[in-house]
């Protein structure tokens, strides 16, 4: 008879087993039962049939901007699935390869399963939501997607759903040592740069007043063009991200300009040779350096790179000279100054060639007449009065023989005649 029997005791406690199996984890899931792509394995290895996948059924307060390193969060798993029996869950927050991201701690009616799931801890047909926390990992882990499987019964349905968040941007770094050229000139454009900013994912660069940024705003580098209208000021950046700006740096900049059109050189109007061998001129100093010219070339010779001058006058010059100056700097040079115009005469020496130039002055009428037989086409005739002032300065025919149209008061006056090789100064009086 217990021969007899066997059969149906075996199978009675086959029977046992399998229904054992059915409420073999009321008190928890076993491990890696997530449906992750880390897992590869769901609840439907033990719940029979195939899984669906809900969206929805996993959230948290973790904020839309993402997580910060370190903060607790609360995350809620809820299993909505419909019908009897009891319900249950497992949840495991991994990256794409399965490896564990953040802390998981442990809520109400759940517990860990080692310390990267956690699911149920008693199941039953009432509760449908568990809350538990989640400590967010270290800055710089990126993306975290908390992956969970949910089952109600044997055979039940298995549902899988996911929730991805994202790590909140932190502020940038703060901006380095600017590099770029600390005094510029107007009309010109420079590049300065900046060091990688960590966390920046845009650059923000601002110049001084009258300045433009022509290109590589948002980068590491840019192009100023600095316009005529532009002040010293700082050339300034910081780095952006989604969270916000960084600290600037700074570099203060000064604008130059070419220098401005010199006055006219100041210093004397007129040089007698009998006394004056040398003359000054100065000009209004707004240039690093000047270049100074004086014209005719017989005049002498002019030195100096400041905003003075030192003229040296060539004694057998008599006339008109004129002296002209003009300012430069790093960043250019000004248009030449206007002209000082500068009369050089000499009272002294007596220099004649009668063959050549015979002057005739009338004792009663006031006039001069000149008698010139040189090989000169013309010749040049200056009158000056004992006080240096020219009274006349005209040119006449290099031969033969001209009245100079003007009638003089009585007095005595120094007549310079220049024509060719040929010359003659000297005393007349005029009664």
């Amino acid at each position: 008879m217990r021969i007899k029997h066997l059969p149906w005791i075996f199978a009675s406690v086959a029977i046992m087993l399998f229904s054992g199996n059915t409420m073999m984890y009321p008190n928890g899931a076993p491990a890696g039962v997530t449906g992750s792509p880390g897992d590869g394995s769901n609840c439907t290895s033990c719940h029979g049939g195939t899984a669906t996948t809900t969206a929805g059924q996993i959230t948290s307060n973790i904020p839309a901007a993402g997580y910060v390193a370190g903060t607790s969060y609360q995350i809620t798993a809820t299993n909505p699935i419909a019908g009897t029996g009891k319900l249950g869950f497992e949840i495991s927050p991994q990256n794409a390869t399965g490896t564990q991201l953040g802390t998981l701690v442990a809520g109400s009616g759940s517990k860990l399963v080692g310390t990267k799931y956690i699911t149920h801890s008693n199941a039953n047909s009432t509760t449908k939501t568990w809350t538990f926390g989640w400590v967010a990992p270290a800055a710089g882990t990126g993306a975290v997607t908390f992956y969970g499987a949910f089952a109600r019964k044997y055979p039940g349905i298995v549902t899988l759903s996911s929730l991805t968040v994202q790590e909140a941007a932190s502020l940038p770094a703060g901006a380095g040592t600017i590099t770029g050229p600390a005094a510029v000139c107007k009309n010109n454009s420079d590049t300065y740069s900046v060091g990688t900013i960590a966390g920046a994912t845009s650059y923000v660069w601002t110049a001084p007043s009258g300045a433009t940024i022509v290109s590589g705003q948002g980068t590491v580098s840019v192009s100023v063009s600095f316009g005529a209208s532009a002040v010293s000021g700082n050339v300034s950046v910081y780095g952006t991200n989604a969270a916000g700006n960084g600290s600037p740096s700074n570099e203060a900049v000064t604008v130059n300009s070419a220098p401005v059109i010199a006055v006219s050189p100041d210093g004397p109007s007129m040089v007698n040779l009998q006394n004056t061998t040398t003359s000054t001129f100065s000009t209004t100093a707004s240039a690093d350096t000047y270049v100074w010219q004086l014209s005719p070339a017989t005049a002498g010779t002019i030195s100096g790179t400041s905003a003075s001058s030192l003229v040296t006058w060539n004694n057998s010059f008599i006339g008109w000279a004129e002296i002209i100056v003009k300012g430069s700097n790093t960043c250019g040079e000004s248009t030449w100054s206007p002209v000082k115009s500068v009369q050089v005469l000499n009272t002294t020496g007596i220099v004649e060639n009668p063959s050549d130039i015979i002057v005739n002055s009338s004792q009663s009428a006031g006039y001069i007449t000149l008698t010139l037989n040189t090989d000169a086409n013309q010749a040049h005739v200056q009158l000056f009065d004992l006080s240096g002032r020219i009274v006349l300065n005209t040119t006449i025919p290099g031969s033969g023989t001209q009245q100079l149209d003007r009638q003089l008061k009585a007095g005595v006056y120094i007549i310079a005649v220049e024509a060719g090789s040929s010359r003659l100064k000297k005393k007349i009086l005029v009664m």
